[in-house]
């Protein structure tokens, strides 16, 4: 495949021009390819490298954050699992969750940007953007007072110190 490259017109024109020079050129021409080989190397290879490294520290700094955030946590959130294990209230049909749930998030400061209900007894919850605490203070009322059991919860941090956006799955 080289040779068939080195045989083609266009190659040959301009080797046979790059022989006519003289050598000082020709040592200006090695010159410049060297550099244009050099450049290429770092804008298309090292560069793009380089970038992603950052990126990847930074994505895992943040990553450790939350971490942290959520350990620190840990005993509030398995206290929500663990309070009112024992109650036998009676669950909530699907229309009644909705209400109460949300209703609960109002008076906790938590805004809903989405929920749907999802079979008879269970809620998804979207939210962003917002305080950790507030979720789970309106968590764990959400469990003390109407025995909503949390079944998944998906939490990330946001830009903003102590701010999250969790996608949850609430049951009765």
């Amino acid at each position: 495949m080289l040779e068939s490259i080195t045989q083609h017109p266009s190659i040959l024109g301009l080797r046979k021009q790059y022989e006519t020079l003289p050598a000082q050129d020709r040592l200006a021409v090695k010159a410049l390819v060297g550099a244009i080989c050099l450049a290429i190397l770092y804008f298309a290879v090292w560069q793009p490298a380089y970038d992603f490294k950052q990126d990847a520290e930074l994505n895992m700094a943040q990553n450790k954050e939350l971490l942290a955030m959520v350990m620190s946590n840990k005993q509030a959130l398995s206290k929500i699992g663990r309070s009112g294990a024992g109650k036998s209230k009676k669950a909530l049909n699907s229309q009644q969750l909705v209400s109460s749930v949300t209703n609960m998030a109002k008076r906790n400061g938590v805004v809903l940007k989405r929920f749907e209900p999802s079979g008879d007894n269970k809620l998804k919850v979207w939210v962003d953007d917002a305080s950790f605490d507030k979720v789970m203070t309106w968590l764990s009322s959400l469990k003390k007072s109407l025995n909503v059991n949390v079944e998944q919860v998906s939490i990330e941090k946001d830009d903003a110190p102590g701010q999250v956006s969790a996608r949850l799955t609430l049951s009765s």
